[in-house]
């Protein structure tokens, strides 16, 4: 039999810097969050136990001015909260606190609409923002009229899987979303992010797709004249394909051998500067232009690798076929993690293979002078420079077979070379000085 609480101040020893208690009597341990309280002064003391026996006054007559049927509803409500070990103040503070969270809510239809905007006002990339209208437009249509903070972990989990798509771009759809969520619950619309919580299987590590030498040789010998820049500089640069496809001519500097990327085209804002391989330089040297984007075209880059023999094209191979390749060469994760604008631990995931350093040195010696001659015959602008763009592409770069000999015979015919292109190779002057 429990002991009843007698509404008095006790002096005790158990804590001698506050050795004034007052036991709290059952009724309101539940307000007050104890069932002792203790005191340094002895005056406190008294003062807590008199407002302890108002309340207890106060409640005593408020009780007895309950109506019947508001006494009916809570002997219903204390039988309902019986198996779940609470209160009836806890369920109505809980309540409360819902309505609350309930009015300052929105649809999911108005989240997206606030979100897209903000996103515009950041000016992010315009690939970026068509790939949210795409994947959080689908789910803001799903749960058009649904208030953000109803949102549960099951119903957003259950519409992700529901997707007919692969396990990378269902881990996509869960992060978009979660990002998504995540705005508005810093603006107040929702407590907690169901988002966060969702774990969708991953590809395992490691396992990334990349094309042999033969295979990409292929494709280079498959796709439009247009579009080789483009393959060559992701197989060859390791750009990622939104990087690639981002770039101008005139972030290629083929006389310093760097292709520049900017942070605004780059996927971690990071800017960074890529080396031009020799085999990448004579491409673009082939194919270079003045000015403008580096051309690409989804229609023709999927006419390249069908016609190359390819069902499916896998994400990314041009750029693992590069840091697969890459790596046995340089020797070195940091060095590879520079040049591709990620990380070593990255580097360690997916690019180490049982690669041979001849593999390596035969896909970066895939050229433009190793494809049929009749599949780029009309890429350069004069069959002439092609020996002058070997040669000062060699030049240029430490990684070049060999170097030209600096004698007076070749100067003289480099310059010779220099006056004859014009106007047309203006660009070559600098290599050729270089």
């Amino acid at each position: 039999m429990s002991r009843r609480a007698v509404l008095k101040v006790v002096k005790t020893n158990y804590t001698p810097s506050a050795p004034w208690m007052v036991r709290v009597p059952p009724r309101l341990q539940r307000i007050e969050g104890a069932r002792k309280k203790f005191f340094a002064k002895e005056s406190v003391a008294k003062a807590y136990v008199e407002r302890l026996a108002k309340q207890l006054g106060d409640y005593h007559s408020q009780a007895l001015g309950l109506s019947d049927r508001q006494k009916l509803e809570a002997s219903e409500c204390y039988r309902l909260l019986e198996r779940h070990d609470a209160s009836l103040l806890e369920a109505v503070h809980y309540y409360l606190k819902f309505l609350n969270e309930t009015k300052r809510s929105i649809p999911v239809s108005q989240l997206f609409d606030e979100f897209l905007s903000i996103k515009q006002e950041d000016n992010v990339s315009a690939k970026y923002l068509a790939d949210l209208r795409s994947k959080l437009g689908r789910f803001a249509n799903s749960f058009q009229s649904t208030l953000v903070c109803n949102l549960t972990v099951p119903q957003v989990e259950a519409w992700i899987r529901s997707l007919d798509i692969g396990t990378v771009s269902r881990e996509s759809y869960r992060r978009n979303v979660s990002v998504l969520l995540e705005f508005g619950r810093r603006r107040g619309y929702l407590h907690v992010n169901p988002a966060a919580d969702i774990k969708i299987r991953r590809r395992p590590e490691g396992e990334v797709s990349i094309l042999t030498p033969d295979e990409l040789h292929n494709l280079l010998s498959k796709c439009a004249l247009e579009i080789v820049p483009y393959i060559a500089i992701c197989a060859f640069a390791g750009l990622r394909p939104s990087e690639a496809a981002s770039l101008l001519w005139s972030d290629i500097h083929l006389d310093a051998m760097q292709i520049e990327v900017r942070a605004r085209h780059s996927k971690t804002r990071r800017y960074r500067l890529v080396p031009i391989q020799p085999n990448l330089g004579e491409w673009l040297m082939r194919f270079r232009s003045e000015d403008g984007p580096i051309y690409y075209s989804r229609r023709k880059f999927r006419e390249a690798y069908k016609a190359a023999g390819m069902d499916e094209w896998k994400m990314d191979i041009l750029r693992h076929s590069y840091g697969t390749y890459r790596l046995p060469i340089l020797k070195s994760a940091d060095a590879l993690a520079l040049e591709m604008g990620n990380s070593p631990d990255v580097i360690f995931r997916h690019y180490r293979r049982p690669i041979s350093e001849v593999s390596a040195l035969a896909y970066f010696g895939i050229g433009p002078d190793t494809l049929p001659r009749s599949a780029l015959s009309s890429a350069a602008s004069n069959p002439r420079d092609e020996p002058v763009t070997k040669e000062l592409v060699q030049s240029c770069s430490g990684n070049a077979p060999r170097a030209l000999q600096p004698d007076r015979a070749q100067a003289a015919r480099q310059a010779q070379l220099s006056d004859r292109l014009g106007r047309e190779c203006e660009p070559l002057r600098h290599l050729i000085n270089c």
